[in-house]
């Protein structure tokens, strides 16, 4: 055999070695995972906790439930319907005519008779009846004050059902990113403690160096520390939702949420589809913060044209009976009667109502002024967001998970040593932990467009819709 068939021969030996010996490894990485993962001992299961004696019952719940329950159950939202309904009773009152009014005078001692109180013909009795009647329109004016004062308290209404829903979502999408960051340091953590008793084992047998150990020893215990904040989190987010939701299924301390979420449908809500022009224009249509700052503004209007006629004096009116106190018995008559706006006629209630004008006309441009900056940075932070989550989210990820996997199996087989397996450890938390944390980050900063808005543009369809829901 010549020399040159033998290097051939070599050549086709090594790279089939090196190919066979490539597969081995991804499968001697992936039993290396599942086995550290799978471990059922308590202290390094991967449902480790310091308290594992607590009993925790476990409720699944979508965002459409979640929704129905909060506009069914909400307390806030129940007492601000309460709240319409009571200056709504404040319209009924404002068109209400006035009470008349009935004047008797009966004479204690009739000196003709020597009677107390004599109520026969000898006696003296006058009964008079007054009607107050309102000029100038009033009871239409108050009419009007009392019914925009109603529809400030409806758009009083809406503008916390817009708040009450964004911390809805906020809560739901912040719950289910954190429990999977939860389930990730579980993982991370029954890893690590795997790796700790092997080194405990080897610093034992002075085939490891103590700093190397305890270099260990401190991953695992930050690993812990920082899955015990973050569950502590998820309590405060859970006991968020259930004062939010009132409802008796969810009431148990015990229990916790488990939100469904389509992570697809997330994913195809992409901000920059829409127009900053556009959310501005909707915004100045829908938001109740505004809409309750124009009803303002003609409430003052409203009230100005009342003052106005306050300053018409009003007419008393009705008939009077005397019987034995005039010149002749049983005298029939009427009385009117009427102020003479001599000196007040209403002059500072007046020029307060112009004055209130100007100020609502102000604060109403302000508002709008703010309405379209809020809207702008909610905007520009959404597509900020959203273009970096989407740029890293599949190839970082993925390229991470792979790497963790040859690294698992190269500390096994002694291919690096354990600071640099610690230190990639730390690097692959950290960016497992930043890219859960900045999807719900664009959660938030999407919803914040919903909320700067008004309305529910950027809302994932629901598993039985083909297109995206949209709040009115």
């Amino acid at each position: 055999m010549s020399f040159y068939n033998r290097i051939g021969i070599y050549l086709l030996f090594v790279l089939s070695t090196s190919y066979l010996w490539g597969e081995e490894r991804i499968v001697q990485a992936s039993e290396a995972l599942k086995r550290q993962l799978s471990d059922e001992n308590p202290r390094s299961s991967l449902g480790s906790s310091l308290y594992p004696d607590d009993q925790r019952i476990t409720r699944e719940i979508d965002l459409e439930s979640a929704e129905t329950l909060l506009w069914k159950n909400n307390l806030l939202l129940i007492a601000s319907r309460f709240q319409i309904d009571v200056k709504k009773a404040g319209i009924l009152q404002a068109g209400l005519y006035a009470n008349p009014n009935i004047a008797i005078d009966q004479s204690i001692f009739a000196e003709p008779t020597q009677r107390y109180f004599d109520t026969t013909r000898s006696g003296q009795s006058v009964i008079q009846i007054q009607q107050v009647f309102l000029l100038g329109g009033k009871i239409d004016k108050r009419v009007k004050v009392a019914e925009l004062n109603a529809k400030i308290s409806e758009q009083d209404f809406h503008d916390l059902a817009r708040a009450v829903i964004t911390k809805l979502r906020r809560t739901f999408y912040t719950i289910y990113f954190y429990k999977k960051a939860v389930v990730f340091y579980d993982q991370s953590i029954a890893s690590i403690e795997k790796t700790v008793d092997s080194s405990e084992l080897a610093y034992k047998r002075r085939a490891l160096l103590q700093a190397e150990h305890l270099r260990l020893k401190a991953l695992l215990f930050f690993l812990k520390k920082e899955r015990e904040d973050l569950a502590i989190k998820v309590y405060e987010r859970e006991a968020d939702l259930k004062i939010l939701l009132n409802d008796d299924l969810y009431r148990d301390a015990r229990i916790e949420f488990n939100p469904t979420v389509n992570e697809t449908n997330l994913d195809l809500i992409v901000p920059n589809d829409v127009r900053l022009t556009d959310l501005v224009e909707i915004a100045r249509e829908n938001r109740p913060d505004l809409k309750k700052a124009l009803q303002t503004l003609r409430f003052e209007e409203a009230n100005l044209e009342l003052q106005y006629a306050n300053a018409i004096p009003d007419l008393s009116f009705g008939p009077v009976y005397n019987r034995g106190g005039t010149a002749f018995q049983n005298y029939w008559g009427v009385t009117a009667q009427l102020s003479v706006p001599l000196f007040d006629r209403n002059q500072g209630n007046i020029q307060a109502a112009e004055k209130a004008i100007l100020v609502r006309k102000q604060e109403l441009k302000n508002n709008i002024l703010e309405v379209e900056n809020e809207v702008a940075v909610a905007y520009q932070s959404a597509r900020i967001k959203d273009a970096l989550y989407k740029r890293f989210s599949n190839a970082y990820i993925k390229d991470y998970g792979s790497l963790s996997l040859d690294m698992i199996m190269s500390y096994e087989k002694k291919y690096i040593t354990i600071l640099e397996f610690a230190d990639f450890f730390e690097t692959y938390r950290s960016s497992i932990v930043e890219m859960l944390k900045l999807q719900t980050d664009r959660m938030e900063a999407i919803e914040n467009v919903n909320y700067a808005v008004g309305k529910g543009i950027f809302i994932p369809k629901s598993e039985n819709q083909t297109n995206p829901k949209s709040e009115e």
